[in-house]
């Protein structure tokens, strides 16, 4: 079986009267335009997911997707703070948008609930109503998805692709300010160097510098879910050694990136 699904990729709605529904999921709500299409359908950016629009009766047709389009009110639920939900009560009734219902969930978790102009029922619920997304899914989660096929590798090999290769892919501003930072404090003339002592002089910090290098590999076992850093524990000397070429590789690729960091005082 491949990987579980680890996130809601998108949530559907429908309305019939698409410009009202835009003005209130992107004015009312505040949610990004992503991309829209003329009596089809508007797309919402919303955090690492995204909320679509759709005409019921252009979407029946099923030119080349499978059609879709129920009838009647769908639902949605978003997820606020709930010490701010006070203050989304006054910003709806500000847009002359009535609250339908309240809920009070226990242990201080509490939902909004309005209809959007498709009459579909939006609720902002507090973001640990459900609980769902435990440390090990929220790190996958905001990882870049890299296109590495799963293999019957080791599982120090499997890390390696599958896990640090994306980790330091998300991680690469930082361990750039981290490099130009130790670079500016040894004020070593990086920028006015010429690119083969530039990366001479990145093999040398990354391989011999072993504070900065404890710190980038302790940035990378804090992004490790609980099962990969078993992995990580049980073969530690072997997945420093294979991490650390990676960075080097990672940084002597960024050298102007780097050098404009180091000229602005590695911040």
């Amino acid at each position: 079986m491949p990987p579980r699904p680890n996130l809601v990729l998108e949530t559907v709605l429908y309305a019939r009267d698409l410009e009202a529904a835009e003005a209130f999921y992107g004015e009312v709500l505040g949610l990004d335009v992503l991309v829209r299409e003329e009596g089809r359908h508007v797309f919402f950016r919303c955090g690492t997911g995204t909320v679509l629009l759709f005409d019921p009766d252009a979407t029946r047709a099923g030119e080349t997707l499978p059609a879709h389009g129920p009838d009647g009110e769908g639902h949605v639920a978003f997820a606020v703070e709930t010490d701010r939900l006070a203050a989304w009560r006054r910003h709806v009734r500000r847009h002359d948008i009535p609250v339908e219902h309240e809920e009070a969930w226990g242990d201080g978790k509490r939902s909004l609930y309005v209809r959007d102009p498709g009459g579909n029922s939006v609720e902002l619920a507090s973001a640990t109503l459900w609980n769902t997304a435990g440390r090990d899914d929220r790190l996958r989660e905001v990882r870049p998805v890299l296109d590495v096929e799963p293999s019957e590798a080791s599982a120090v090999e499997r890390l390696q692709h599958e896990t640090l290769r994306p980790v330091l892919k998300l991680l690469n501003p930082t361990i750039l300010r981290l490099v130009a930072h130790r670079l500016a404090r040894y004020g070593v003339g990086f920028a006015r160097m010429d690119r083969a002592d530039q990366r001479d002089r990145l093999r040398n910090l990354v391989k011999e510098d072993g504070r900065l290098k404890q710190t980038l590999l302790g940035l990378v076992a804090g992004h490790l879910t609980e099962e990969e850093l078993s992995v990580y524990l049980d073969h530690e000397a072997e997945v420093r050694r294979r991490c650390v070429p990676m960075v080097l590789a990672r940084v002597q690729d960024q050298v102007d990136e780097i050098a404009d960091l180091v000229d602005d005082g590695g911040s």
